[in-house]
């Protein structure tokens, strides 16, 4: 009996270091690349906001979430950022060919996301910073890329991220 426990543990946890190397593999393939202006090209946000990523991310850890109203992931994660945004996490979200200024306020409204959201009606920004799927989450400190990841996010997961980040990324 204690063998077979022992042998199923060792198989989890080879399971589960294989599913990490995996994702850690994938993130690093999917990884945008920030466009050379990125940190001080202004932008002006749904919520009529006009700022920088170099300032809005100034001694902090600033998170880029590209997103579409289309993503069924996004559903899921969108609640997430919203939590992030609510606990005083600087969170900006880019709307991926998610619409009008019209459509894309209405669904933030109807789905109750407060952050501040960046139209992308024609996706030329997210192919600016070499987006590939969605959602991407960047996360940005003093205007540079610190770690982005795509797909499914727990609150818990980006909030270690964000913590790293914030520790070794310190101004």
């Amino acid at each position: 009996m204690k063998a077979k426990f022992i042998y199923w543990t060792k198989q989890i946890a080879q399971t589960l270091l294989m599913l990490l190397i995996i994702s850690v593999a994938v993130d690093y393939w999917r990884k945008p690349s920030a466009p050379v202006n990125a940190a001080t090209a202004p932008f002006t946000t749904l919520q009529n906001r006009q700022t920088t990523l170099a300032t809005a991310s100034e001694n902090q850890t600033l998170v880029l979430y590209f997103w579409g109203s289309w993503c069924g992931i996004c559903k899921h994660t969108s609640p997430v950022i919203q939590d992030l945004h609510a606990d005083g996490v600087p969170v900006l979200g880019v709307a991926l060919r998610s619409g009008s200024l019209k459509e894309v306020g209405d669904y933030l409204q109807q789905n109750q996301l407060a952050f501040d959201t960046i139209n992308d009606e024609r996706g030329e920004l997210s192919q600016a910073w070499g987006v590939k799927v969605t959602p991407t989450i960047v996360l940005i400190k003093n205007g540079k890329v610190v770690h982005s990841t795509t797909g499914l996010a727990s609150y818990w997961g980006l909030k270690t991220r964000i913590a790293l980040a914030n520790i070794f990324q310190a101004a």
